[in-house]
């Protein structure tokens, strides 16, 4: 049986997917200058509920860094910095107020990380 950790997850991964292939059809990332910015936050969030889910499932090395917030939120950097890479290798237009925009990116990021990490612990305890 899935636990909760899990089973949101699924849940939130299944919402980043659905809205970000509608966004990609109706240019919402084009049209919404701020639209990336609940995308990213979202992406944290799946992020750090997806090490509470894998270290359900025991999948290595998740079981050991459940809930030790220092080595999530490391992972989340590293995981936002690459995407972040990946968007300037991808050639995603860079705009003149790049910097600004990575640094309001990895912030939400940071943020849903931490909402995640909350609501994973929280779930955790059920």
């Amino acid at each position: 049986m899935l636990r909760p950790n899990t089973i949101v997850f699924l849940i939130t991964i299944s919402i980043i997917a659905g809205v970000h292939i509608i966004a990609l059809e109706l240019y919402l990332y084009w049209r919404f200058i701020w639209f990336d910015v609940p995308m990213h936050f979202l992406g944290g969030t799946a992020i750090t509920l997806g090490i509470f889910a894998f270290a359900d499932l025991r999948i290595p090395p998740f079981p050991e860094v459940r809930g030790q917030w220092l080595p999530i939120l490391s992972f989340l950097l590293t995981v936002m910095i690459g995407w972040e890479l990946f968007e300037l290798w991808a050639g995603i237009p860079i705009e003149t107020n790049y910097w600004f925009d990575t640094f309001i990116d990895i912030i939400m990021g940071l943020t849903g990380g931490a909402v995640g990490y909350y609501v994973a612990k929280r779930l955790s305890t059920l």
